[in-house]
């Protein structure tokens, strides 16, 4: 802490900086001026009306792409290969020190960390063009299949490990709550989660190893898959993957829509078993919607059970699991056809985290932590046999002896929360939703140094720098937002911001966009400088329409003299639209 605290100091010599709504002039300060103290990085960027705006360049819009570019070209260019394995540090290693950027934390997180990862590409790709990127993400996946999948003959077989311990080229030991040797513990929702990124990373490059490994993963949760009840999630939330034995006791709990969306994909697809799929996909989320989302059952709101170092403790709740699966709800078509009472249940959700987890709010934004004991017991108390202390333990909260992990909030958890806000936006045209998603991403992007370190939680914690955190769960919130809400996007450039189906090719040129698509029909949402005069997908030409429930597109005219165009393709995925 030491040497945060030397950061922060020298910090504290930078002006603070007012932009006006309108005209956006700067207005020289005499001290500086934070939003909070714990994120002593950029000087306070506001609106005339006092209101948090992105620190970079808010006038165009370039706050949140600033944000996406800072967290790829450290991913992609920064990150250095780990001093005592050879391999690139986010391979073995979870967290990472400041200064070094070596990995510094007991417990690596992979498949979550990963499949977040996945996430943001396939945003941040169509959006950017970015080839490198994907090769981020293959050397990712490339090496969990060669050193984090279980053997053949175990239970759950060939099929994703959660965790492994720091700087361990093989993963599979160091999960939370037990004795570092135990080698097979498995998270079961992780097993969705990555499983998903394999099946989406062969939709980009179409090598059918990683769609074989992602059908590995759904098959072993199809074939594990119980009704569940109040105390029992469809699947135990930690197991034995060698016996499928439950680890102590943990038979609730992990982020159960996470296979609801790996079962969704292959049966859209049609690869694997879909029947057996469509089966263990309508238990899961009859449970889901049976349980957290169902006032009258003892479940009700118990979205506990997430993070790889806590321990078992179903009393310490968390808003990743409900945040996804208000995006699960919100990123189909009509979000009624998943659940009748959509509205009341996401509304709700977006309410409990701001309730349960909202520091703040800071000049207008709502920060969101990451997870709390509601009960006033201290998170994730270590049991007698573990030899280390989980990243929610007493030593680093910086809020109370309830909650985690910082009075900042986090950046992915918050950046998230307004996310999902924008998505709840466009389905119903709240405004105080786009209004909450536009003041906390901002206030996310402040998380983030000039330098590409991109802090969890402030100067909060001990180990303020996560891979997941602050690039993979981040970066797809940011896309995501745009995406809901094109005006979030920059000014008088060119981006594809949301397709239904994964993005195989895209390029830009001087009043063109050309890309392909997975699937021959989708539905796509872009912000362009130029009007367009000429759509085509395949041979065929896309009409301008009043709606999009054929093919054809719809065009809005955007401040800043932009267009926000959406459209829909039946029949062929390579699109091409010009100035005429």
């Amino acid at each position: 802490m030491a040497s945060i605290r030397k950061k922060a100091s020298r910090f504290l010599l930078a002006a603070f900086t007012v932009v006006a709504a309108c005209a956006f002039a700067a207005e020289p300060a005499p001290a500086p001026f934070y939003l909070n103290a714990q994120m002593p990085w950029h000087s306070a960027v506001l609106d005339s009306q006092g209101r948090v705006l992105a620190w970079y360049h808010p006038e165009k819009n370039l706050g949140y792409d600033h944000f996406l570019r800072l967290d790829w070209d450290f991913l992609e260019h920064k990150v250095p290969l780990d001093s005592r394995t050879g391999v690139k540090v986010y391979l073995t290693a979870s967290v990472f020190g400041d200064s070094t950027l070596q990995g510094d934390y007991w417990q690596h997180n992979p498949a979550s960390t990963f499949a977040h990862q996945m996430d943001a590409l396939l945003g941040w790709y169509p959006y950017s063009a970015d080839k490198e990127a994907i090769e981020v993400l293959r050397l990712m996946l490339d090496y969990h299949l060669a050193h984090g999948t279980t053997p053949a003959d175990w239970d759950w077989a060939q099929v994703p490990f959660a965790t492994s311990c720091l700087a361990d080229k093989e993963y599979g030991h160091c999960l939370g709550g037990v004795a570092k040797g135990l080698y097979g513990g498995l998270e079961t929702d992780k097993v969705g989660e990555l499983g998903l990124s394999y099946v989406q990373f062969y939709e980009l490059t179409g090598d059918r190893k990683y769609l074989e490994a992602g059908i590995k993963c759904a098959i072993q949760l199809a074939k594990h898959i119980r009704p569940g009840d109040a105390t029992h999630t469809p699947w135990p939330y930690r197991v034995d993957g060698r016996s499928g034995t439950v680890i102590n006791g943990e038979e609730y709990g992990g982020m159960i829509v996470a296979p609801v969306r790996l079962f969704d994909e292959l049966i859209r697809i049609g690869e694997g078993d879909p029947a057996a799929y469509k089966t263990a996909r309508d238990v899961a989320w009859k449970w889901l919607l049976g349980n957290p989302l169902n006032k009258v059952s003892e479940a009700w709101d118990k979205w506990s059970g997430y993070y790889e170092d806590v321990p078992k403790d179903t009393n310490n709740v968390n808003d990743m699991t409900s945040m996804m699966t208000a995006y699960y709800i919100l990123s189909q078509d009509d979000p009624a056809s998943v659940d009748p009472d959509w509205l009341t249940h996401v509304g709700h959700l977006l309410d409990r985290s701001r309730v349960l987890l909202g520091r703040g709010p800071f000049f207008g934004a709502w920060a969101i932590d990451e997870q709390l004991r509601p009960d006033g017991g201290v998170i994730g108390a270590a049991s007698a046999e573990v030899e280390f202390q989980p990243r929610g333990s007493g030593a680093l909260l910086g809020v109370d002896n309830r909650g985690c992990c910082s009075r900042a909030g986090l950046v992915c958890r918050t950046s998230q929360w307004g996310a999902i806000n924008a998505m709840f936006f466009e389905k119903t045209h709240d405004g105080q939703a786009r209004e909450d998603a536009f003041r906390s991403l901002n206030y996310a992007t402040y998380f983030a140094e000039s330098s590409g370190t991109i802090h969890c939680c402030g100067l909060a914690t001990e180990n303020p720098l996560w891979f997941e955190d602050g690039y993979g769960d981040a970066g797809r919130n940011f896309i995501w937002a745009m995406g809901a809400v094109p005006e979030f996007a920059p000014i008088g450039q060119n981006h594809l911001l949301r397709s239904t189906s994964v993005v195989q090719k895209v390029s830009y040129g001087s009043g063109s966009v050309d890309y392909q698509t997975f699937d021959k029909n989708g539905s796509e949402v872009l912000r362009l400088n130029f009007n367009p005069g000429r759509l085509m997908a395949g041979s065929a030409r896309l009409t301008l329409r009043d709606d999009l429930k054929d093919e054809g597109y719809s065009i809005r005219k955007l401040p800043g003299g932009d267009y926000e165009v959406r459209l829909r393709h039946i029949g062929s995925g390579q699109v091409r639209i010009t100035k005429s």
